[in-house]
């Protein structure tokens, strides 16, 4: 992975061979390495770790697909001139819990089902959003939540803490409900995905960007006789959750 340019070379660490439960240290995360190929980069944008703090959530708990969608919308929301936030985002998305269930062996030494407690949350965009057709990655390796492996972030400078720190993984509590009051910008945004869901889906806005400097949507918003038109961003030069420096 850091000869894949995924990770800096001495910011990851592999657990140990006999490790079964999950133990970071106090400056490190916990990932999985398919969220690495769905796009996920460090260091992490400020507005992606806010999202993250603000629905209770820690690395561990996405899926792959969950990194796609918070891609392509921090990408969104920038080329389109947008500021992006963790109220922007609640008030287009939901939060989707995938339960998944494995075997394990109890103090008696016997096999028992158990859902687990990571790689379960996914994001969909909620009833009132049109958005484009998925056309990402439905399908990833039955394992993947078996390639776990540490990552360093960098802590507050007063506090010695960050977010996104846990000691261990802990149980799940009920799914999180994402609310935002309704705002002109946040209508704004829901009309562009409402304009260019028309035309273009998932796979059109990956290719765009890997093919073009510059994407533009034209967006024509009609609001009591009154037309606000053209949103236009310049491409950035990672769309994905890395912090732009």
């Amino acid at each position: 992975m850091v000869r894949r340019g995924y990770v800096a070379e001495g910011f990851a660490r592999a657990p140990s061979a006999d490790e079964v439960v999950a133990r970071p240290k106090g400056d490190e995360v916990i990932v999985f390495r398919d969220l690495f190929t769905a796009g996920l980069r460090f260091p992490l944008d400020p507005c992606f770790v806010e999202i993250l703090w603000s629905c209770g959530m820690f690395l561990h708990h996405l899926t792959p697909n969950s990194i796609a969608r918070l891609s392509m919308y921090m990408w969104l929301v920038r080329t389109c001139n947008f500021t992006p936030s963790a109220e922007h985002f609640s008030f287009m998305h939901q939060v989707h819990y995938q339960p998944k269930v494995v075997t394990v062996m109890t103090a008696e030494g016997n096999e028992a089902e158990a859902e687990t407690q990571y790689g379960c949350y996914n994001f969909t965009y909620k009833s009132h959003v049109s958005s484009p057709v998925t056309a990402y990655k439905n399908k990833w390796p039955v394992d993947w939540t078996s390639h776990r492996f540490y990552h360093k972030v960098t802590l507050d400078s007063e506090t010695r803490s960050h977010p996104l720190v846990t000691d261990r993984i802990r149980n799940l509590g009920d799914t999180p409900r994402l609310v935002a009051d309704e705002t002109e910008d946040r209508l704004g945004f829901v009309e562009m995905l409402q304009q260019m869901s028309k035309v273009f889906s998932t796979r059109d806005i990956i290719e765009e960007y890997v093919s073009y400097p510059l994407l533009a949507f034209e967006v024509r918003m009609v609001d009591k006789g009154v037309a606000a038109e053209g949103r236009v961003g310049r491409r950035h030069s990672h769309p994905q959750l890395c912090e732009v420096v």
